[in-house]
């Protein structure tokens, strides 16, 4: 049986996203050819633009990677954070599970209740490691809380104070300490990124914040949950009591990260299953999103905003490069 080649657009993926070579491609190469296109019949988009408002005879899919919903009357299909469920639209698969970049971050942090020495509580205190301060106060807060009871070292921009500035290497410098914050940037169900993989790789004990779902995805014994304390002093206690108890602490240490062994291969697999359902059948009958009516008005006015959106940005681009040349 010959095989199928697809014509595809990636468009509005973060800027280091390489088009030919992703986990998205990935999946697809399994059982058909890419063709990158101009006039795709498929496209992937994400959140850096609304470009794929341009082809409204694609099949859409939409991919998020920030605490962001899909709008099913835009896209056919959605990859996201929300537990939801939605027929053969939709599937939750945090990017950490797909994306190149954190694959080192992936392995280690599902080995890391292996070779726990007695020396793992001999470290620092707690690491923070961070660079956004545009984010839910909870981030800050914590460190505040943390820091009334012993030193944090803070090796990112946001409020940094070792003698060096930001640390190079944050799965070093967190390894050298026996907590780590992991804090979202924002806080919903669902929406965990690998800010607590991290702390994990760096055999850490992760103390997490974000999402208050958590626990579907990760061993409840292995870290730090936020959501289950009241107040931060409650939740100080039981850093402390941690802090103090070699038992206790290299015991949680030695906790894998899943409550099952198998979770993110069976993540990895849905995902493969839910992207070859999308292309197994043909293009016409893989539509899923309302496009006559009601749903082609919508899609209409929203291309139309974009399309007035471009104009305006490239008027002020030639009104700022007049005053540059009026500046000469």
């Amino acid at each position: 049986m010959e095989t199928k080649t697809f014509k595809i657009k990636y468009l509005g993926f973060y800027s280091s996203f390489d088009e030919k070579n992703n986990f998205i491609s990935d999946s697809i190469k399994r059982f058909g050819n890419i063709e990158l296109s101009e006039n795709p019949d498929y496209v992937f988009y994400s959140v850096f633009s609304n470009e794929y408002l341009l082809y409204p005879n694609a099949v859409r899919v939409f991919f998020t990677g920030e605490n962001i919903a899909p709008d099913f009357q835009m896209c056919d299909y959605a990859i996201g954070f929300e537990r939801l469920l939605f027929g053969d639209r939709y599937i939750r698969f945090p990017f950490y599970y797909g994306m190149y970049e954190y694959a080192k971050d992936l392995k280690l942090a599902e080995e890391k209740n292996k070779n726990i020495t007695q020396k793992l509580f001999d470290r620092e205190f707690c690491s923070f490691v961070y660079s956004n301060n545009d984010t839910d106060s909870m981030r800050i807060n914590l460190l505040e809380k943390l820091s009334t009871y012993k030193r944090v070292d803070s090796g990112g921009k946001l409020k940094n104070n070792l003698l060096n500035g930001q640390v190079e290497d944050k799965l070093l410098f967190e390894n050298n300490h026996k907590f780590s914050i992991a804090c979202e940037n924002s806080s919903h169900p669902g929406y965990v990124t690998e800010k607590i993989l991290q702390a994990f790789a760096a055999k850490t004990i992760p103390i997490y914040y974000g999402d208050s779902t958590v626990c579907e995805d990760f061993n409840s014994k292995a870290f730090i949950n936020c959501h289950e304390f009241d107040s931060l002093d409650h939740l100080l206690e039981k850093v402390k009591k941690l802090d103090s108890d070699k038992t206790e602490y290299l015991s949680m240490l030695e906790q894998p990260i899943y409550n099952d062994k198998m979770f993110s291969i069976k993540m990895k697999d849905n995902f493969d299953k839910f992207i070859e359902n999308i292309f197994i059948q043909e293009k016409e009958k893989a539509f899923r999103r309302n496009r006559v009516f009601w749903g082609k008005k919508i899609d209409d006015k929203y291309i139309k905003l974009f399309k007035f959106e471009q104009l305006v940005k490239k008027g002020k681009k030639v009104l700022t490069l007049g005053k540059k040349n009026d500046n000469k």
